[in-house]
């Protein structure tokens, strides 16, 4: 079972992981940790920022997709991955600035928590990976927010990685530096954070989730089902042609 440790100090809540991978084989058990500590660390009045951080040499290397059963997908993989309370909508919309901590490889689910993220700060070494390929719920409209619309699309269509320079030069990191001074530029990203007063960080984030509302990202959230059984079909069928 992977580990998900979450201890905070000075209006900081660190959740560590060795590394966001099990989201892209869709382990149910991992996804719902991962979102419990988030929800934790969002409640906790003595918190102002999250840092989700992978402790490993990778925030998501690239791993098999172990995608769930069509039979499945309703039940198990909605609750870890799709419901209102699952980890990806737990992490968007986390009443506390979440910060993602990259290095190394980010690829599948890595880059779909990535969007998730208010701000992100990467090593020189990172690569980013299209999570919309490999994760059903990876949510396009954030995306499209992100880096704008046409790049979300070529990102989408052409499932490119893009290199550290290239993500902090589309608007998908906040900040590049090297490996060694990652976690020094994020003691200092979330240090702007802690400044704030609670409730002007609680309402920033209000404001921002109307923004998202109102250009539907719950509700491509709620597509994940029907991506999700869908893909599972379509995996099915090529197993049965390999076969």
């Amino acid at each position: 079972m992977t580990a998900v440790d979450l201890r905070t100090a000075d209006g900081r809540a660190y959740i560590e992981v060795p590394s966001f991978a099990p989201l892209t084989a869709h382990d149910p058990d991992f996804a719902g940790r991962l979102a419990a500590a988030v929800v934790e660390a969002s409640d906790d009045d003595h918190v102002k920022a999250i840092v989700l951080r992978a402790t490993g040499p990778d925030f998501a290397p690239a791993t098999p997709t172990g995608f769930p059963s069509v039979a499945g997908t309703p039940t198990t993989w909605h609750r870890a991955f799709a419901a209102s309370t699952a980890v990806y909508q737990a992490t968007c919309f986390a009443k506390k600035v979440v910060v993602a901590e990259v290095r190394g490889a980010c690829h599948g689910a890595g880059s779909a928590l990535l969007l998730c993220a208010d701000l992100a700060v990467a090593s020189e070494d990172a690569a980013f990976g299209s999570p919309f390929l490999d994760v059903p719920e990876s949510n396009f409209v954030l995306a499209a927010l992100t880096i704008r619309l046409n790049r979300a699309k070529s990102w989408l269509l052409r499932g490119q990685t893009y290199t550290a320079a290239d993500a902090l030069r589309i608007g998908l990191v906040n900040r590049v530096v090297p490996t060694g001074r990652l976690r020094a530029e994020t003691e200092r990203m979330t240090a702007a954070v802690r400044g704030m007063p609670l409730d002007g960080v609680t309402m920033s984030k209000m404001l921002q989730q109307a923004v998202y509302d109102a250009h539907g990202v719950g509700r491509e959230f709620d597509l994940a089902d029907h991506y999700a059984i869908h893909r599972a079909a379509v995996g099915s069928g090529l197993a049965e042609e390999r076969a």
